[in-house]
């Protein structure tokens, strides 16, 4: 229960900053490029919550029909990846991989142009 507890000494406010240069997220551009797709789910009526995780060098935008649910699809962006075409992947539901592509641009247009739907 203890492996994740961080024991501060000294100055918390240098331990803070120090943390915040490690954090990788979605840059302000990209974020509004997915929340706009987001939102044309939600206006649809197919998509009803999200969820945004970063854990090392991934970070994932996931996407849940209900938010009790395993995610419909997860957008995610890999900073350290040696091979620039899988920089951003679009992953459905059972971990397969849709569309990887170098430009998160080209993936939304790319899930634009796929009609997403839940098979059921």
């Amino acid at each position: 229960m203890l492996n994740n507890t961080k024991i501060i000494s000294g100055n918390a406010y240098l331990l803070d900053e120090k943390n915040k240069e490690n954090i990788k997220f979605f840059s302000r551009e990209e974020l509004n490029q997915i929340l706009s797709l987001y939102a044309r789910g939600v206006s649809s009526g197919e998509w009803k919550d999200y969820a945004i995780d970063s854990k090392n060098s991934i970070t994932s935008f996931s996407i849940f029909r209900r938010s009790s649910e395993m995610p419909f699809l997860k957008i995610v962006k890999d900073q350290k990846t040696k091979r620039t075409d899988e920089k951003w992947q679009a992953v459905s539901m059972s971990g397969e991989i849709i569309k990887r592509n170098k430009n998160l641009t080209n993936l939304i247009k790319f899930l634009n142009r796929k009609n997403l739907s839940l098979v059921k």
